[in-house]
């Protein structure tokens, strides 16, 4: 018989601005035919990817090569991990493990270079890019695009995917990094290539969508405002592959009138 062994508690950040801890992985084990058993089973929205080690094995082999490293799939099923096999059946064994972890599958996701990205704000409205990449306030070796709205503006998703985390309780901002947890926003899964965009600093309670919510590009997914470490009110988008403890953001085209491009910081840009 399985029993949960433990739960692992994802910790879902924007890279400095905000985290939230989400329990979507759990982890069971089943003592069966003189083996341990330990199997995953992800209650998510995305995969998951998972590498684990064991800094302690007595009287036990393993049945697959150290680290063991996989994706856990979120489609509602057990995976087996890896078997703990004793040595001498006779005497006593005992275990530690150590686990890492991430969002998305850390071992094959590639950002689709050609996309062609909607602009992540109200149709009609014009932006300033406030902030681009690679920027001197809080883009610093961060590829990741600060669109100048005000509060309030409606906040759209930029490609087509599903929602995994949204934080919309907080009301405080300010311009200094003490603020960087308070900002609220909305992550999304892009289910073509396993990527993930980031819609960050909306106002309070200004999120239309809920974790598992499938959207479509254009779609309104929250409202823009000023919460976190902010300057003043904007919308941060990145858009990034993830990574075991970490991640890396990409540079991403969009769609302007009838061009295919990159922006530019301190350019307007107009939603149509």
């Amino acid at each position: 018989m399985k029993q949960l062994l433990f739960l692992i508690s994802l910790l879902v950040s924007t890279l400095g601005f905000s985290q939230i801890q989400i329990d979507w992985i759990e982890v069971y084990e089943d003592q069966a035919d003189g083996k341990i058993n330990l199997y995953a089973h992800n209650s998510g929205h995305c995969p998951v990817s998972i590498m684990m080690s064991f800094p302690t094995l007595e009287n036990l082999k393993v049945s697959k090569g150290l680290p063991v490293e996989m994706v856990i799939p979120n489609d509602g099923e057990e995976y087996l991990i890896v078997s703990l096999v004793p040595i001498n059946k006779q005497a006593n064994s005992n275990y530690l493990f150590d686990f890492k972890y991430n969002l998305g599958d850390v071992f094959n996701t590639v950002h689709n270079d050609d996309y062609a990205y909607t602009l992540p704000f109200e149709k009609g409205k014009r932006s300033v890019i406030g902030q681009g990449y690679n920027g001197r306030f809080s883009h610093h070796n961060l590829l990741a695009l600060d669109f100048d709205l005000k509060s309030g503006t409606e906040v759209l998703a930029a490609r087509e995917g599903t929602v995994i985390a949204v934080k919309e309780d907080s009301d405080k901002g300010c311009k200094t990094h003490k603020c960087k947890g308070l900002a609220n926003y909305v992550l999304i899964y892009h289910d073509e290539d396993g990527t993930f965009a980031s819609y960050v600093h909306l106002q309070k309670d200004g999120a239309k969508v809920k974790a598992g919510d499938k959207v479509s590009a254009g779609q309104v997914i929250g409202y823009s405002g000023n919460t976190g470490w902010s300057s003043g009110p904007h919308l941060h988008f990145e858009v990034y592959t993830p990574e075991f403890n970490t991640r890396k953001s990409v540079r991403t085209k969009f769609r302007v009138g009838d061009k295919v491009d990159y922006l530019e910081e301190r350019k307007p840009y107009t939603s149509k």
